[in-house]
């Protein structure tokens, strides 16, 4: 009964957009946002096993899917079905790339998920997990309650140790010679330079 009443009251804390962004525990954590299942939003199983990441982590990579947003779970729930199709039926790819993707009804949708090497970011997908926000941001950010739910997610990924708690987060296009991508948009890039854990410079160079 606490656990519902404080899960309550941080809903009301944070409500924006219309979203309940507060923390409702994920696994043993009480520090985790609620995570929308791959069976929740019917993904497609992988083609194949994908290798194991570590706890750890030292990089976090931002990416927009530039393509619809949404407002709704069932929409959401299609929008990732969309992105897993396009990776696996276009790009080749034996699952959906992504680590986790944040839609416009403010949830996390479980992409790759945790300790499992993602298809985001070309040459560092070992260093960091990719989380993509569902929506094309060239000339607008998420909404206040997506990026709530980015900033939960994160902090739970450094109190689980998931990634390290000295992190550095790269926009996408910080990862590839400058000019071949405009991922993760002009707004949501220049909004992501504000945030805990960005890190100035381009580092293709530095790919693994």
């Amino acid at each position: 009964m606490e656990l519902i009443v404080i899960t309550w009251i941080l809903c009301v804390l944070v409500m924006t957009d219309g979203c309940c962004v507060g923390r409702v525990g994920h696994g043993d954590s009480a520090a985790c946002p609620r995570i929308i299942s791959r069976a929740e939003w019917g993904a497609r199983p992988p083609t194949e096993e994908s290798s194991h990441l570590p706890d750890l982590l030292p990089m976090l990579f931002v990416h927009h899917s530039a393509m619809a947003e949404c407002e709704d779970q069932e929409a959401c729930s299609q929008a990732v079905r969309d992105i897993q199709d396009l990776h696996m039926d276009g790009n080749g790819w034996w699952d959906i790339g992504y680590s986790f993707l944040i839609g416009g009804d403010c949830n996390i949708y479980e992409g790759r998920g945790w300790n499992i090497q993602g298809a985001h970011t070309g040459g560092f997908n070992t260093e960091g997990y990719g989380v993509c926000f569902m929506g094309n941001f060239m000339d607008h950010n998420p909404s206040t309650g997506a990026i709530a739910a980015y900033h939960s997610l994160a902090s739970c990924m450094v109190e689980e140790e998931k990634i390290s708690r000295e992190y550095q987060m790269y926009g996408h296009r910080q990862t590839k010679p400058p000019g071949a991508t405009e991922c993760p948009g002009d707004v949501l890039y220049a909004t992501i330079q504000e945030w805990e854990g960005w890190t100035e410079g381009n580092i293709s160079e530095l790919k693994q």
